[in-house]
């Protein structure tokens, strides 16, 4: 299936909106079009090949300059050969002398004159009309940057909605005081979905292997991994409160709409590659290299949108919930409590720092300091330990049990894992 085609159809299968498909790169009008500049410089006398044997000699010489206005104009220039004994001039240039010897205004070319850089007769250059080429990049870069203006109110519209679920999940998933009342409180279960959700990586990879932005159809399978994942765990079902799951249907959406972004950016960059690359191997002229830069767009070419959006969904939406590995100590892996920041600024929980003590472990172990002997209860982070108790209140609970449990193994041994039943007296 030839690509215009299968671009069309790409279009209609994804019910993109209709604005959106009204923006998309007119890939067969930009073919027609190109039509045109081949017969335009076939029509001067350069065709494909002998394009490329100039360009090759550094006889000639194609640019995409920018005006004023940031619009597109290019330009080729052509020394037409000079005959001698040994290398007289091929009749396939005849028409490039020609147009070196006249100025007229049917053929349309401009001679220029430069220094020679080895001195003697300055070097004469023709410049070659161009209007369907120019007509190509006109209608290239208006469609492009109407993609820009696309993306940047798409942006605009998902930082929005960004925003307001951001409140929403911040008013469900607040930690209520003391266990009693978590029954307000749907902490523990946008915990888990969020959890999950990083774990699914699904716009932006952290792999060393396959890092930074993903393309829309790796994105697409971990985002239903990661709905799977939420279903196979009832998590949806879970809520205990009904704006948790409104917020969580809005949170779908919002990845959807993301995807269809994504998905809508990366098949119009195809077309912009495809395109440049046909009219790079019909004229020679080896636009590619210098289109991008000559462009100078700032969002469809050079950014993507994924990459912004998931920023600002990780400071607005996913760190409201702060997930228990943020705040782990790095020797057992567990809960950081209670936290004992050294003079390094290094945490640690207070068990693990007491068995470093009584072994006269004197280095931190992160940076190795000699701080941990001079570390007293003068050392526990407050600050941060309220936090953590408010946050985490099953989490700390559960440390403060392992924490007596181990401290009554140090005194007692075996009997301090005594499960038999308290003696009683009859």
């Amino acid at each position: 299936m030839k690509f215009g085609h299968a671009f069309q159809e790409a279009l209609k299968a994804e019910s993109y909106p209709p604005h959106w498909v009204e923006k998309a790169i007119p890939y067969r009008q930009l073919k027609k079009v190109l039509g045109k500049v081949r017969e335009e410089l076939e029509r001067h006398g350069y065709d494909h090949d002998t394009l490329h044997r100039l360009l090759a000699e550094r006889n000639a010489r194609y640019s995409l300059e920018t005006d004023e206005s940031s619009l597109l104009h290019p330009e080729l220039v052509v020394r037409p050969p000079s005959a001698s004994a040994d290398s007289p001039v091929p009749s396939s240039w005849t028409k490039i002398k020609a147009l070196a010897d006249s100025t007229t205004a049917e053929s349309g070319a401009i001679q220029l004159r430069e220094p020679n850089p080895s001195g003697g007769q300055q070097q004469v250059w023709v410049k070659i009309p161009l209007d369907s080429d120019a007509r190509f990049f006109h209608i290239l870069q208006t469609d492009v940057n109407e993609l820009d203006t696309l993306q940047v109110e798409e942006r605009r519209s998902m930082n929005g909605s960004i925003m307001a679920l951001g409140s929403e999940i911040a008013e469900v998933a607040k930690p209520r005081k003391g266990l009693i009342n978590l029954s307000k409180s749907d902490l523990y279960r946008w915990r888990e979905i969020f959890e999950l959700y990083l774990a699914a990586q699904v716009f932006f990879s952290t792999n060393e292997a396959a890092g930074g932005v993903q393309n829309s159809e790796k994105a697409r399978k971990q985002l239903v991994w990661f709905q799977n994942e939420v279903n196979k765990r009832q998590l949806s079902y879970k809520f205990k409160l009904e704006s948790s799951a409104a917020a969580y249907r809005r949170f779908l959406e919002l990845n959807a709409t993301l995807l269809q972004n994504v998905q809508f950016q990366e098949l119009n960059q195809t077309a912009v590659v495809k395109i440049i690359k046909k009219f790079d191997k019909q004229t020679s002229l080896g636009v590619r290299s210098v289109l991008p830069k000559a462009m100078n767009t700032t969002g469809f070419i050079a950014e993507s949108i994924a990459k912004d959006i998931c920023a600002q969904l990780s400071n607005d939406v996913l760190a409201i919930v702060p997930q228990t590995t943020d705040y782990t100590c790095p020797i057992c892996l567990s809960l950081n409590w209670l936290p004992i920041r050294l003079a390094c600024d290094h945490v640690f929980c207070i068990r693990c720092m007491i068995k470093m003590q009584n072994r006269n472990q004197k280095h931190c172990p992160l940076c190795r300091a000699d701080n941990v002997l001079n570390a007293t209860d003068l050392n526990i982070d407050v600050k941060l330990m309220t936090y953590l108790e408010r946050w985490f209140p099953k989490e700390t609970k559960e440390k403060q049990a392992y924490n007596e449990l181990e401290r009554r193994r140090e005194l007692f041994g075996e009997l301090a894992e005594d499960n038999s039943p308290p003696c009683c007296v009859m």
